[in-house]
């Protein structure tokens, strides 16, 4: 495996992107080590303060495993990484926003439930005037980001700080290519009938009639890309 030598700009970002590329292509393989601290210095052309600094975020994204005294190990990120990693994966972008719309699914349809049974006041009222302010909206990208709000509204009403942070990473992921994306969730977007049974059902408590209008909502745009 080798590396090429880096330009003194952003060094640390890209001795981790290099790194972080080979260890999710396979060329750094699970249970291998690291090259030593020079070797990889040098290699790079860096310094050994950005070589650290790209370890350091390697070890934060759970791709390798640091031993005090000993070696850097790779680990099997399939294992170990977390969802912050599918933005950052290598891999065909429809794989990618495939994987993301079916997770938002099953989220989005929990999401709803949660939101139906422990949805304040102040926080369904919030989620019903967000739906009437969509109205009379024409442009598709503001149309697109007010639906990713609305959603963000839901998940916030259901108090579930894992489905907070995963929804925040399946956002990142389903806009690496903003353009296919909001071509794809353009009908749920500007379907605001729905958005407002689902807004309604959340107010009232009904928390089979708030899963049904996600899993409606939510299904459009993965059936579109199959």
């Amino acid at each position: 495996m080798t590396f090429s030598p880096i330009a003194r700009t952003a060094v640390s970002d890209a001795v981790y992107r290099q790194l972080r590329n080979a260890i999710l292509a396979g060329s750094l393989a699970a249970g291998s080590a690291l090259p030593g601290e020079r070797a990889l210095a040098e290699e790079f052309g860096v310094a050994r303060h950005g070589l650290r600094e790209a370890i350091r975020r390697l070890q934060q994204a759970r791709l390798v495993e640091v031993s005090h005294g000993g070696a850097t190990r790779v680990l099997d990120w399939r294992v170990s990484a977390g969802l912050e990693l599918l933005g950052e994966l290598e891999l065909p972008d429809e794989l990618i926003l495939r994987s993301a719309l079916e997770m938002r699914l099953a989220i989005g349809v929990d999401a709803a439930r949660l939101a139906a049974t422990r949805a304040t006041a102040g926080a369904a009222a919030e989620i019903e005037g967000f739906v009437t302010g969509s109205v009379g909206v024409t442009d598709p990208v503001v149309l697109a980001e007010r639906y990713e709000q609305f959603w963000r509204l839901i998940i916030v009403a259901g108090d579930n700080l894992a489905y907070q942070l995963s929804y925040n990473s399946l956002v990142l992921a389903m806009n690496r290519n903003p353009e296919v994306t909001r071509e794809l969730s353009a009908p749920e977007a500007a379907d605001l009938a729905t958005q407002r049974v689902l807004a309604a059902a959340i107010a009232s408590g009904d928390v089979d009639g708030a899963a049904s209008a996600a899993r409606r909502l939510t299904s459009v745009m993965l059936a579109r890309l199959q």
